[in-house]
């Protein structure tokens, strides 16, 4: 594997305090390569089937899913999207554990769920636009894209109809 070439420069301005002399700042250029942001694998639905709980685990600031035969545990909302929709309902009907402390973070994972819900996000059904919907939106009221799309038309409207009552009032 090739590694790219580097560019070594002092800075001027700043010197490192125990030896005195100034610091080399390490360049490197930008690569080629996308970055990607890997999704877990999808789960088969129903995977759930023997579940019995599910908790807000505040010391890693998982969620955990306890079934019989297994346990699921998740760091970021977003795989939760790698169960399928029986699973995803079964999660929205059943109420998350937590301290009361930590009650805010779980609620989290719930508005996490009912994104997924409302999306229609579950195994198979996401894209990697849609995926940006969590994040500063989880927990939130998030208009569906058919209402952001009549909203758009109606403030056009309004546009146009602004500008008509402009041209007709003799200035």
């Amino acid at each position: 594997m090739k590694l790219a070439e580097s560019t070594i420069e002092e800075d001027e301005e700043v010197l490192d305090p125990a030896t005195g002399k100034l610091y080399k700042i390490v360049k490197w250029p930008a690569t080629k390569q996308t970055n990607t942001v890997p999704l877990l694998k999808e789960l088969p639905d129903n995977t759930l089937k023997d579940f019995q709980f599910w908790m807000y685990y505040p010391i890693s600031g998982q969620a955990v899913i306890v079934c019989d035969n297994a346990e699921y545990r998740f760091i970021d909302n977003r795989d939760l999207m790698s169960f399928g929709k029986n699973d995803i309902n079964l999660l929205a009907k059943s109420q998350i554990q937590s301290d009361p402390q930590y009650e805010v973070c779980a609620k989290g994972w719930i508005g996490a769920v009912a994104q997924i819900m409302n999306f229609k996000l579950w195994s198979g059904q996401h894209t990697r636009v849609e995926t940006q919907l969590f994040g500063p939106y989880v927990g939130r009221n998030i208009p569906s894209l058919p209402e952001l799309q009549r909203k758009k038309e109606r403030t056009s409207h309004e546009a146009e109809e602004e500008a008509s009552v402009k041209q007709e009032t003799p200035s």
